[in-house]
């Protein structure tokens, strides 16, 4: 079985932020005819008043021992989706409304490969 991961709350959420931590959510995949495309999004600290939310669609390229999400091939390499923000809130508010984004739902960065693991033994099943 696998263990669940960790959920950042509310405080955690923009604590990290504020200090330069990344965060990071899993958002879903869409199956298509010839392949499955999984989307997630990151909140990044670029400057002391400028936030990003990179927003990533990439092809399921994983399998049982390899969840590198970050390194999976992107849907379209030439189309990046990014939004600059001047506070956590913002840019929180934006994924929220933009992406369908949950702020119960964010996990430290570095932490998707365990999202997706999750998600591919589901899918397994």
């Amino acid at each position: 079985m696998l263990a669940m991961t960790r959920y950042l709350n509310s405080f955690e959420l923009t604590a990290r932020l504020h200090i330069g931590k990344e965060v990071e959510q899993w958002l879903g995949h869409v199956e298509e005819t010839d392949y499955t495309v999984i989307k997630w999004l990151y909140i990044a600290k670029e400057t002391p008043q400028r936030y990003v939310v990179c927003y990533v669609e990439s092809f399921d390229e994983g399998d049982e021992e390899w969840h590198q999400v970050a390194e999976f091939s992107l849907l379209d390499p030439d189309k990046e989706v990014t939004h600059y923000f001047a506070s956590v809130e913002e840019a929180l508010t934006f994924a929220s409304q933009t992406y369908g984004a949950s702020i119960e739902r964010f996990i430290p960065g570095g932490m998707m490969s365990a999202e997706y693991a999750s998600y591919w033994h589901s899918k397994q099943q």
